[in-house]
């Protein structure tokens, strides 16, 4: 290693040492994970997984600013912190983790999921009363001795969630969703036990933030949008296609999200 990168590489860990030493645990963690202070993090977070609807969320904010990888917005004359939690549920145990120490209270997920029923259909709107552990992670979290442990939403959140979708007749579906780990390897033997367990709709990450949310006393819940129908080796062969009806439900959905959020007082 060049002599130069040697002496820059210990005067930034020197310059580091020294800026961690005065912070608490909490704020060490917030940096780490969020690259910013606790204090530019707001107790309301919309909360994706996947790029485009987190480019689509920036557009229904009034204002935006980043503050290392969160972002402030401005909705209905509040802030609300856009934050992506990335995909799969060891990145989103990460990243609440670093929200629960920034001191957050509420956490609205809204992304995509995969349909394991004739209903929903692709484009439809899936509001996750329960989700059932299929994942890795989140056993990590429960003290449970059952295979696939099934971990609530918070019930106040969900039902505030569900108003909302009714006032606007719009459409929606309520239910379990299955979560886990392999995105594109679905095989059909997973889908007829989600299925068997009650599941209507698989993900990647809502099980292990409804059970961060109970464990930390954040309320939280997952607002997601059907974007195919998992059929184990039949879907691999099949090209992607996206409906319009996703869009237009996926901008429906992080209205309403930011609207309940805005709502809630810091």
């Amino acid at each position: 290693m060049p002599v130069f990168r040697t002496i820059n590489n210990y005067f930034k860990g020197i310059l580091a040492q020294g800026l961690m030493r005065f912070m608490s645990r909490e704020n060490q963690i917030v940096y780490m994970v969020l690259n910013c202070s606790s204090k530019k993090v707001t107790p309301n977070v919309i909360f994706p997984a996947t790029d485009y609807v987190m480019h689509t969320i920036k557009k229904h904010f009034k204002k935006i600013k980043p503050f290392g990888k969160i972002y402030r917005g401005e909705h209905n004359g509040s802030t609300v912190a856009l934050v992506s939690s990335g995909i799969g549920a060891p990145a989103v145990a990460m990243t609440v983790e670093a929200l629960r120490c920034a001191g957050v209270k509420n956490i609205i997920r809204v992304d995509y999921c995969g349909s394991l029923a004739e209903y929903p259909e692709i484009g439809d709107i899936v509001i996750c009363s329960e989700a059932i552990c299929g994942d890795g992670t989140t056993p990590h979290y429960l003290n449970s001795e059952i295979a696939y442990p099934r971990v609530p939403g918070d019930s106040v959140l969900i039902s505030r969630i569900k108003e909302e979708f009714e006032s606007t007749k719009i459409e929606f579906y309520c239910g379990p969703i299955w979560t886990h780990d392999a995105l594109f390897r679905e095989p059909q033997e997973l889908i007829e036990k989600a299925v068997s367990k009650g599941a209507i709709a698989l993900d990647m990450e809502t099980s292990v933030l409804f059970a961060l949310g109970q464990l930390y006393n954040i309320s939280t819940a997952s607002i997601l949008i059907v974007t195919d129908r998992p059929r184990g080796e039949e879907f691999l062969s099949e090209k992607i296609k996206i409906s319009p009806r996703i869009l237009q439900n996926l901008d429906t959905s992080i209205d309403i999200a930011l609207n309940i959020l805005s709502s809630i007082e810091g």
